[in-house]
Parts: structure tokens; C-alpha cells; sequence
């Protein structure tokens, strides 16, 4: 067994389309195709969808050049990837650095749930018996960007020893390379990672969005990385005029000799979403993501030629987030009173279109078999809002109470959703909720910091694709990444037992239990959610969109394989 297979073997298995359709109880039908047969209510599962949910990579010879643009809804809070999450910063950051590993690339994958790791800066890792020790080969002659400080030297292993400590040190980052007991470098291209506790799944940690590798130079000559990114990636960062543009250029000496095949890539800075619609049907911009099949129908009246993709939905990052740690939310009667007060079904059917999932926080396909019943999510997702008025009163507050809400619009079905939730607590136990819309800066600033009280329309980043970053980093109360401020002891103790556990069958179990506890607890109260629709322009090869990891977002580093034929 190859170092890479054992690695892959004590983690997660490997996702073939048809290992995937098993596991999940579909046998050989597709994707598309088991939503159109499958007996299920609209709380259950989408219902048909004209578009495929996998756009497979083309056969033909890639051409190189041209100019990639996109109008993106997404600005970076900050360019140090120490301090954010922000897939406004990712978008960028994956392009111009690298990780030890990663997960497949469009041409790659065999379809869009394919989550086999490669290797990224290294090119093979293997842990040892006890799952403390992890030790990764790195590849020879990978150059740092030829812009100064660096001037194109070659990457070391001593580059990447340096970078995770100071992760360490401060940062949304920190939980991650502080469970890191100690570093070797036993030659210039090997790196050994011990940990201060078993974790059979750090190498997805290492492969995350969020684990780029930045230059000590940089870090060192300016005390921070919020003026200037030089990296390994692909692309080497040209312009970033704040709320404006970034501009991105290929990078000649790039170590994956014949990538990237487009010349440039051009980012614009664009939070109205009526204008990003109108850049793509000018063509303007390349890629366009939407949320309605009708708003999807509208676009295909004027550009019938676009490629369509449906983006396949397994969690939902949005939901009601409530200071759980003050009145009246630390109140469990409280939080299981508003979660039965909310018809959600009714946002499915109306703002989705009924194409949409109720809601749940971890991706579905670690924790059950199946797509999840409304049932399967317990009594407190139900729409029982003479329940939820006794529950209520019995918590105290017969007469309802005010709180604050503060969101920032990722789509435009945003707002309606949020109203419709207003109305619900104000109807079914007159609960006020005073609105308040930001910009994304200031929303994430503020939320992600936790400097508020009340309620938040809140979110879990989207980069998190690992079983362990969507349960351990997302959810034990001493993670930074807990946006939402989970802080349950039962929680902690199962998800700490999870990273320490290889079988896969027991990995499940424990999975389950922590979502059944998130849900009993209402630890975390999810909204109805739809991963929407990728528009490409019809010259655009290599874009199929992966799940998890979208190629405008977070999995920007697919972009490296795309082409225009044209």
C-alpha cells in the first residue's frame, strides 16, 4: 500500500460515483435521475431539475490564453488568510498559493462528489500506527513567485514549518495547527508533523481552503499579509483595488508544468446582484450563480447557448444563530419554541420553488444513508406553533419578547426568507425581530468576531469539506470556527472521540450522534437551503462545479484547468 493510499484508507474512502449512489442507497441511478423517481415529500429532497448536476470535463485538446472574467458578490475582508474565513479571500488565495494536499480538480474528478486527496505541495504523506505522526514528502523544485522578496527560490520544507506555526499564533486558523505538538525537517523536502493527539483525518485539515501556504518574507518584512500575496499557486496576484477589482496573471514557472491555460483572470467587485445578471447575459462576465429555476429561465431567454449546472445541495450554511449564551437563549425552551414557530416547508415551496432542503448542518452523506425525512431531523424542525406557544410561555416569556437580527444579503431570496421567518415569530409568539441589513465586510467582521447580541442570520463558512472540520472545528465550544458559538459539553466529548476514531462505520455512528444532539438542542437553528445553479459562458471548458468546493469560491484552484474554445 502506497503512502497515500494508507493515508486515504485511515481517513475517508474514496467517493466514486458509484460507491457515493451505494452508500446513499441510490444504486446505479443518477444523480438527476433519482431526484425525478424518488418517493419522497418536497421537505425530503429536490424535486426535478431540467440541468445536470455534473458538467463532465472536455475531451479536447485545451487551447491556451484569453481572459477569464467574473463579477463576484464577494469582497476580501482582509488579504491575510491568517485572519479569515472569507471566501471573499479565497476565491483569490487558492489561485496564488498552494497546500501540502488537496482535493481533485475538475478534469480530475470522476464526478462532482469525488473527494480522493492529492497531493498539492506534497506529493506523498503517511501517519503513523497511532494517527500522532504525520509525515509528508514534499515536491522538488517548486518555486515561489519570481516578485520580490522571494524571486522565484524554491519551496522547502522549513517554509511550510514556519507557515503553520505562525497560523498557530493567531487567527480563525489557530485551532487547527495548535493541536501540532512539534515540527521536523528531517531534509530540505521533508516535513514531520507530530500532534499532541490522534486525529486520523489531519490530512483533509491540510487540505482545506484555508491551509495555504504564505512566504515568511513577506510576513516578516511587513508584520503582517494584508498588503501583498506571493505564493506558489498558479496565478500571481497583479492588482486588488479594494471593493473594485483583483487582477490575477499567469504564472510562467508554475510546478504543474502546463497550467494555467488562461492568460488572466479578473475579478470584479460587484454586491448587486442585478448587476452581476446583467454583466453575464452581456457577456461581461463568464460564470453567474443563481438560485431559482425560474431566475435560471429568465437568463436562458437571452442566453440560451450558457452551460448549466445544478449545484447538488448536501447541507444548508445559513440559519437563525442566537446568543446562546445569554437570556433569553441560553433557554433550551426558548430555542426549541422559535425552531417549531418556523414554517419551513412553506420557504421551501415559495422562495425555492420547492426546490430546496429543509436544512442541516452537517453534510448529509456523513451521518445518514440517505437524503434525511423531515422526520429524521426530530420534533423541533416540525411547523407546530401551538406547541411552540406553550413551550414559550413555560419558558417565561407567555407574551413574547424583542430582539435584533442583522444579516448581509448572498442572494437576492435572502431578504424575502428572513422576512418570512420575522413574520412566523411575530405571528406565532410575538417575538420581534428588528431587521438590520449590512454590507459583507461589515456583516462578516461583525458576526465572525461574535461583537453582537440578539440574533444573527448567521452562516458556517463554506470551505469546510472534512468530516472533522464540519463537526470538531465547527462545533467544539474553544473553536474560533464555532461561529455559532456552540458550547455543549456532549458535542465536545463526541467530536473529540470522532477524530480519534479510523473505522468508517464507527465514524458514521458518532456522526449521527452529534447531529441528533445538535438537533435536540437546537444548538444550531437551520434554515431551508438551495445550492442553486452555475452559469458558464458556452466557450468555457473544464467547470464542473464540485460539490463542497465551488469552483468561484473556494475551489477557485480548479480554475488552473479551465479553457476557452473559442
Amino acid at each position: 500500500m502506497s503512502s497515500n493510499d494508507q493515508a486515504r484508507g485511515v481517513t475517508r474512502p474514496s467517493l466514486t460515483r458509484r460507491d457515493f449512489l451505494q452508500r446513499a442507497g441510490w444504486g446505479s441511478v443518477g444523480m438527476t435521475g433519482l431526484i425525478v423517481g424518488a418517493s419522497r415529500s418536497p421537505a425530503m429532497a429536490h424535486p426535478p431539475s431540467p440541468y445536470p448536476s455534473w458538467v463532465p470535463p472536455s475531451d479536447k485538446t485545451p487551447k491556451r490564453g484569453g481572459i477569464l472574467t467574473r463579477a463576484s458578490a464577494w469582497d476580501p475582508p482582509v488579504l491575510d488568510p491568517r485572519l479569515t474565513n472569507s471566501v471573499g479571500l479565497s476565491q483569490i488565495a487558492t489561485l496564488v498559493y498552494n497546500r501540502l494536499l488537496r482535493y481533485p480538480f475538475t478534469d480530475e474528478a470522476k464526478n462532482n462528489k469525488d473527494l480522493t486527496l492529492k497531493g498539492d505541495l506534497a506529493e506523498s504523506w503517511e501517519g503513523s500506527a497511532d494517527f500522532k505522526t504525520w509525515t509528508f514528502k514534499l515536491r522538488q523544485g517548486v518555486k515561489w513567485h519570481n516578485v520580490a522578496p522571494l524571486n522565484g527560490r524554491e519551496l522547502v520544507a522549513e517554509d511550510v514549518k514556519y507557515c503553520y506555526e505562525a497560523y498557530a499564533k493567531e487567527g480563525v486558523q489557530a485551532f487547527t495547527f495548535q493541536e501540532i505538538d512539534g515540527m521536523e525537517t528531517p531534509d530540505k523536502h521533508t516535513i514531520r508533523i507530530h500532534l499532541k493527539t490522534p486525529n486520523t483525518m489531519f490530512p483533509e485539515n491540510v487540505a482545506e481552503a484555508v491551509t495555504t501556504i504564505f512566504p515568511r518574507e513577506v510576513l516578516e518584512e511587513d508584520g503582517d499579509l494584508k498588503k501583498r500575496m506571493i505564493g506558489t499557486g498558479p496565478f500571481i496576484l497583479k492588482e486588488n483595488e479594494r471593493k473594485v477589482k483583483v487582477v490575477l496573471t499567469r504564472n510562467q514557472d508554475y510546478f504543474d508544468k502546463g497550467f494555467p491555460y488562461i492568460d488572466e483572470y479578473r475579478i470584479l467587485s460587484t454586491p448587486d446582484a442585478a448587476t452581476r445578471l446583467a454583466a453575464f447575459r452581456t457577456g461581461q462576465s463568464d460564470i453567474l450563480q443563481l438560485q431559482s429555476l425560474a431566475d435560471v429561465a429568465t437568463v436562458q431567454k437571452t442566453n440560451p447557448n450558457a452551460v448549466i449546472q445544478e449545484v447538488t445541495t448536501v447541507l444548508a450554511p445559513f440559519g437563525l444563530n442566537l446568543r446562546a449564551d445569554k437570556p433569553p437563549f441560553n433557554d433550551v425552551r426558548v430555542r426549541r419554541a422559535m425552531s417549531m414557530a418556523i414554517d419551513r416547508q412553506k420557504q421551501v415551496d415559495t422562495l425555492f420553488e420547492g426546490h430546496a432542503i429543509l436544512g442541516w448542518g452537517v453534510p448529509y452523506f456523513y451521518w445518514s444513508n440517505e437524503l434525511p425525512s423531515a422526520a429524521d431531523l426530530g420534533p423541533y424542525w416540525q411547523y407546530r406553533p401551538e406547541d411552540a406557544k406553550k413551550l414559550l410561555a413555560e419558558a417565561g416569556h407567555p407574551n413574547g419578547f424583542e430582539t435584533t437580527l442583522f444579516y448581509y444579503e448572498y442572494f437576492p431570496q435572502m431578504t424575502s426568507q428572513i422576512q418570512l421567518v420575522q413574520q412566523d415569530l411575530k405571528r406565532n409568539l410575538n417575538i420581534e425581530l428588528k431587521i438590520t441589513k449590512q454590507d459583507y465586510t461589515t456583516y462578516f467582521g461583525r458576526y465572525a468576531d461574535g461583537k453582537w447580541d440578539g440574533t444573527a442570520w448567521g452562516f458556517q463558512t463554506g470551505y469546510a469539506v472534512s468530516r472533522d472540520e464540519r463537526t470538531y472545528h465547527y462545533m467544539h465550544s474553544k473553536s474560533p470556527k464555532n461561529y455559532f458559538r456552540v458550547n455543549d459539553p456532549v458535542v465536545d466529548e463526541l467530536a473529540t472521540k470522532l477524530r480519534q476514531t479510523p473505522d468508517r462505520a464507527e465514524q458514521q455512528t458518532l456522526t449521527k450522534k452529534i447531529v441528533e444532539r445538535e438537533h435536540d438542542q437546537v444548538l444550531r437553528m437551520w434554515m431551508p437551503y438551495d445550492a442553486g445553479f452555475i452559469l458558464w459562458q458556452p466557450h468555457t471548458r473544464n467547470i464542473g462545479q464540485l460539490d463542497m468546493r465551488a469552483n468561484h469560491g473556494y475551489g477557485s484552484s480548479t480554475v488552473a484547468r479551465l479553457w476557452f474554445d473559442k
